[in-house]
């Protein structure tokens, strides 16, 4: 398979494949959630309780653990960085700007602009990459989580906080920052990871298994969420928001990195970054700060299902005229 993807030929079957490999046990995990509380097994007040815990405990250790396993030393260029960070906020203040023009709702509003610069590049990130690069240069995927997970979580307190009220008030706006439990996960990953501090086998064997736990628990609850006939009420709004979320930010951001001369690796974590569907924590997020946690799970969920085709059209694209 690796020769297939990497040598001259490119195989879209393949490609495809490895896109779905990677999109179809998230949607699975959704769908088992959805037939559980169909199905009576979960209420609405278990998965409640259940999101809250995935907030406040194993979110912030995945987080952390994410960050743990990036090389302080490891090898990507502080440019396609930077590029990856400020390329973010660029796509949240523009979403800011426009989102509100159209959408009266605040709780909705929160809600897509978070959707539209918040990507699930945590999960896709490094197997997306590794995959097409299985040769090494995994140290710019993995730097890239350093500078994308913590102005993802910033970004996203600050647009919940900002429309969880009738107004803005930057006080609760810092204090909602200052205890979101996401960005304290960031903040100590970093920290240790700088430090270059070796925890004890036990605590990082805890803090491993406790965040594995995030994101299946995350889309188990996700999917005790869904209303298919909600997904009528929210037509317009999903329509746009998946197609900005995977064809018009990618379109923008990588044809800009393009003219900016990111090639090879670097371009590629940049499409993983840009173009990856909406991330699951931009759920938890909304149902623990007032956002339309319905709208909020209806993304995740489509732009996942969509994103099987749209991340694999990019890589059969960017590879075959050969940026990388």
């Amino acid at each position: 398979m690796e020769r297939n993807i990497h040598g001259n030929g490119v195989f879209p079957i393949e490609l495809l494949l490895l896109t779905v490999n990677i999109v179809l046990p998230l949607f699975l995990m959704m769908a088992t959630g959805y037939a559980f509380r169909r199905a009576g097994l979960v209420d609405a007040r278990l998965i409640k309780g259940m999101n809250k815990l995935v907030f406040q405990l194993f979110l912030p250790l995945s987080l952390m653990q994410s960050l743990l396993r990036v090389q302080p030393d490891s090898v990507a260029s502080p440019k396609v960085l930077l590029y990856g960070l400020f390329g973010t906020i660029a796509v949240a203040a523009v979403s800011a700007a426009v989102v509100p023009r159209f959408v009266s709702e605040n709780a909705r509003r929160g809600v897509i602009i978070q959707g539209l610069f918040r990507s699930n590049y945590a999960i896709f990130g490094i197997p997306l990459s590794e995959a097409i690069f299985p040769q090494g240069d995994g140290g710019v995927a993995a730097m890239m989580v350093m500078a994308t997970i913590p102005i993802y979580n910033i970004l996203g307190v600050i647009v919940l906080e900002t429309y969880r009220g009738g107004r803005v008030d930057v006080l609760k706006i810092l204090k909602g920052i200052l205890k979101n439990p996401l960005l304290w996960g960031c903040v100590a990953g970093f920290t240790l990871m700088e430090c270059r501090v070796t925890l004890p086998s036990s605590l990082t064997s805890v803090i491993t298994k406790f965040g594995q736990v995030a994101s299946p628990l995350a889309l188990f609850c996700l999917g005790g969420t869904i209303d298919i006939k909600a997904l009528g009420r929210n037509r317009r709004s999903l329509t746009f928001m998946s197609f900005m979320r995977l064809i018009g930010v990618p379109a923008v951001m990588l044809a800009v990195a393009y003219a900016m001369g990111f090639r090879g690796v670097e371009f590629a974590v940049l499409m993983i970054a840009f173009g990856s569907p909406c991330a699951v924590s931009s759920y938890t997020m909304a149902a623990q700060m007032d956002g339309d946690a319905e709208l909020a799970g209806q993304q995740v969920m489509i732009t996942t299902v969509l994103s099987s085709l749209s991340m694999f059209l990019m890589i059969y694209l960017f590879k075959g005229v050969g940026i990388f």
